[in-house]
């Protein structure tokens, strides 16, 4: 109930998961079929990163700012560019004139038509009255406050049955991984064609690959890991990366993503041991 995403808007975990998700959104909107998305963890919606929190942060200067501060970000990922543009118009190659960030509901959002349905689930309640003023008139979007894990049982499966859920937790309790696995898992159990978004941080990559090959052997369906590493993966005591993991990723997804990660590595993983990892834990169910 502490967590607040207005301190870490714009970092380099919320660089990967929206190239990442934008990429999923774009090959969804490719078929005409409706679809239903549902965020478990949605936070605010939007974060102003002149305000003090994000200020007192300052994770965004090392996640979105330094990323745009190369002006061949607004051709290396077109998709997130546009995202970032329609939420600051006045903003301008190399980076100039950032001042919003979207968070995930913001993005998922601007990729509904008019048949699209949005689920957007928050608990903490000043996030969650703030998430309703920033998305609560659109009548494709329904807003839950109630316990994420709860949800993730009682909303799926969702309709339409087509679309995609994100599962973004703060990782802040220790059995956080454990109860990360087990939603998903039962998810895929409600319903299996769903595709889904893992979020999740790396401080030893061990653990968390440890953490992956216990999912992998629980699940049959295809998955897609995308991490990105800042520096060697090798202590507990700060955030090293965070990853995704993609399961029923769309169709030649690793391909649409291989460019974009690898420009992102590029600029925001410049410490020893840090770069890209992109890759299939269970190659054999593919």
């Amino acid at each position: 109930m502490n967590y607040r995403h207005s301190f870490h808007a714009g970092n380099h975990g919320d660089v990967l998961k929206h190239v990442v998700l934008l990429e999923m959104l774009d090959a969804l909107r490719a078929k005409p079929s409706p679809f239903h998305l549902l965020d478990s963890h949605a936070g605010r919606g939007l974060y102003d990163l002149a305000g003090d929190e994000a200020q007192r942060g300052g994770e965004y200067r090392l996640g979105v700012g330094a990323l745009l501060a190369d002006p061949a970000a607004a051709t290396a990922l077109p998709l997130y560019w546009a995202a970032l543009r329609d939420l600051n118009p006045d903003l301008s190659t190399g980076g100039g004139g950032l001042r919003h960030y979207p968070g995930s509901p913001w993005l998922l959002r601007r990729a509904l038509r008019e048949a699209d349905r949005l689920s957007l689930v928050e608990l903490h309640p000043e996030e969650y009255a703030a998430l309703k003023r920033n998305l609560g008139r659109d009548t494709r979007i329904s807003i839950h406050r109630r316990d994420a894990w709860e949800a993730l049982g009682a909303l799926l499966p969702p309709n339409p049955r087509r679309g995609l859920v994100l599962i973004d937790p703060a990782f802040e309790q220790r059995d956080e991984f454990n109860r990360a696995g087990d939603a998903l898992l039962h998810g895929l159990q409600r319903w299996s064609t769903g595709q889904y978004v893992l979020w999740y941080p790396i401080k030893q990559r061990a653990s968390t690959d440890a953490f992956i090959r216990d999912i992998a052997k629980r699940n049959n369906a295809p998955m897609l890991r995308a991490e990105l590493l800042l520096r060697k993966a090798d202590s507990d005591t700060r955030l090293n990366g965070s990853g995704l993991l993609i399961v029923n990723p769309p169709w030649k997804l690793a391909e649409r993503l291989a460019g974009p990660l690898d420009f992102i590595a590029a600029k925001l993983a410049r410490e020893a041991g840090g770069g890209l990892r992109l890759d299939w834990p269970n190659p054999e169910k593919d």
